[in-house]
């Protein structure tokens, strides 16, 4: 039997949880490769202070855009039938036009004041990307959530690959042509959430069409049913990605956009394990989770999927911690080699960040959502004080050590307390 045929005989014999991870790992790697690939001309072609720019904008949208459903996303993939699960999607459209309206407005007559506040005066002129990103990520992470409730992962893996291609391609093209500055970067992303939502829509469109739903949840009912993430995990999420989207913005207020990119170049590396691996588990171990939790077999699923987590990412961890700046210099370029420095300190950190990110999602499973809230906030506190007294003492790399041993710290009780919720539900009184 040829390997080919090897291959595939073991795919097909794959159990359903297995097939769904492999597939969005397939494409989350691909996506990932072609990312990493680009990167060496995509960082001669532009400087750090616009990876730095760049940074602070990603920031802002990201911090908004965790909330633009209002973590109403998250039910998706929650109710056992269908047609409550496509009602919780529309409400989920009609919060990202709201909040990305809103946004709009406040960037229209605010954005010179906001984006000074943060050091990038160079993004005040595109205030605009600001409600069109935000209205088109608001529409593909709703949309997402449902292709994971009815398993179109195909879709999904796609869906990694084709807005990595887009987001490069028109990056190195304008590059080329002599647009050096962020504008040409928020151009490329602007293109890539768009083919993202062509691709979606084939999928999501012939739910609209006919009677295939009924429409039997009024939205009244469906945020009352679903309130805790309102009342919680929208205060636990927008911490917590609070938490992460502040340290580019803080790197750049304290210490400068040159900084703010080295730092955003390395942590892109530290998330190569995560965005392969991680986040393909997460999405499919929110799903399994929320049916183990009814059999009694919550706890040993979250052991096994610890195990598996850390196999995959100790490896690449320990050698960026040995030859992260070499590695950086080698590929990048000399004048990324600060960014390898970063990712050496950054390393040990990320194994314990990686565990803990899709184990989280007991919480949600869980409703669990106060216990979140409180992790957040101490994730936001410790990294903004770590920075803040980088700053004082006029040292950078003494924040990004106090930031990454009070992650080590946090994580580590995350990962415990999510055991023990597990625990707790598997047994005879759980």
């Amino acid at each position: 039997m040829r390997l080919a045929d090897k291959v595939l005989h073991k795919f097909k014999n794959l159990s359903g949880d297995n097939k769904s991870v492999l597939t969005l790992v397939g494409g989350t790697t691909i996506a990932q490769t072609l990312s990493f690939l680009f990167s060496p001309i995509t960082t001669r072609l532009f400087s750090p202070e616009v990876f730095g720019d760049l940074s602070v904008f990603t920031s802002i949208t990201g911090i908004i855009g965790i909330v633009i459903c209002l973590r109403y996303e998250l039910s998706i993939v929650l109710p056992k039938d269908n047609d409550e699960g496509f009602s919780l999607l529309k409400l989920c459209y009609i919060f990202t036009i709201i909040v990305s309206g809103i946004t709009g407005i406040i960037f229209l007559f605010g954005s010179e004041v906001i984006y000074e506040k943060f050091g990038a005066k160079n993004l005040a002129g595109y205030w605009y990307y600001v409600p069109l990103i935000l209205l088109l990520t608001g529409i593909i992470q709703a949309s997402n959530y449902w292709l994971t409730r009815t398993r179109m992962f195909k879709i999904l893996s796609l869906n990694k690959v084709l807005p990595v291609i887009a987001v490069n391609l028109v990056s190195i093209v304008l590059g080329f042509m002599g647009y050096k500055n962020v504008g040409a970067r928020l151009a490329a992303i602007l293109v890539s959430n768009i083919i993202n939502l062509v691709v979606l829509a084939k999928a999501i469109i012939p739910e609209f069409r006919g009677k295939k739903h009924e429409n039997k949840y009024t939205y009244r009912n469906l945020i009352g049913r679903y309130k805790n993430y309102l009342v919680y995990d929208i205060w636990g999420a927008l911490l917590n990605n609070l938490s992460w989207l502040i340290v580019p913005i803080l790197m750049n207020y304290y210490y400068s956009s040159t900084a703010a990119g080295q730092y955003s170049i390395g942590m892109r590396v530290i998330q190569i394990p995560a965005s392969i691996i991680g986040s393909s588990v997460a999405q499919v171990f929110l799903k399994n989770a929320s049916e183990k939790l009814y059999n009694k077999n919550l706890y040993p699923y979250c052991i096994s999927t610890i195990k598996k987590l850390f196999k995959y990412t100790a490896p690449v961890a320990i050698i960026l911690f040995l030859f992260g700046k070499d590695i950086f210099s080698l590929i990048f370029g000399e004048k990324w080699s600060a960014a390898g420095v970063y990712t050496q300190i950054l390393a040990p950190w990320a194994i314990v960040w990686f565990i803990s990110s899709p184990i989280s999602s007991i919480y949600t499973v869980k409703q669990k959502q106060n216990i979140s809230l409180i992790t957040s906030s101490l994730n936001l506190v410790t990294r903004v004080l770590s920075l803040y007294l980088g700053q004082k003492y006029g040292d950078d790399l003494l924040g990004l050590k106090l930031f990454s041993l009070s992650g080590i710290c946090i994580n580590g009780l995350s990962i415990y307390l999510c055991l023990r919720i597990a625990k707790k539900n598997d047994s005879v009184d759980g």
